[in-house]
């Protein structure tokens, strides 16, 4: 537990999804989220995720890919959530307050975690003012 929230561990199965990627650069990535949003048909059913990666300096605004995609010529990428084992911690609060605690969340996380490098943090946005942070884990097998 932090005083952030209860921290758990999770599993994640690989999750397709169509993806633009941007700097990670704070300003960068508040500017492109309304654009892409705005490129997609409707919000209405999607998983919205940004998946960072730190060696690379690359924030990726990601969407869960649906059926009535293939309907659509999207400007994105398809790409994929990679799957595995995660540390989970789960903020709750008015927006847009409680995206200003992403950065704790990671930091509380970072402290409990065997960290895998080689895959992304996910923020994934459950719905408004509601978000999962998760930090990747080296298997405990």
């Amino acid at each position: 537990m932090s005083e952030q929230g209860a921290i758990a561990r999770v599993t994640r199965a690989d999750l397709p999804v169509l993806s633009r990627d941007v700097p990670l650069d704070l300003p960068q990535v508040q500017r492109a989220w309304p654009e892409f949003e705005a490129s997609l048909d409707s919000l209405q059913g999607r998983r919205m995720m940004g998946l960072v990666f730190n060696r690379q300096d690359v924030y990726r605004l990601a969407t869960s890919k649906l059926d009535r995609d293939s309907a659509h010529s999207y400007d994105l990428q398809e790409t994929a959530v990679p799957g595995g084992d995660y540390l989970r911690l789960t903020l709750v609060g008015p927006a847009p307050e409680v995206y200003s605690r992403i950065g704790a969340a990671f930091d509380a996380l970072f402290e409990q975690a065997d960290h895998d490098p080689e895959r992304p943090l996910i923020e994934f946005y459950r719905r408004e003012g509601e978000v999962d942070c998760l930090v990747p884990i080296r298997s405990s097998q």
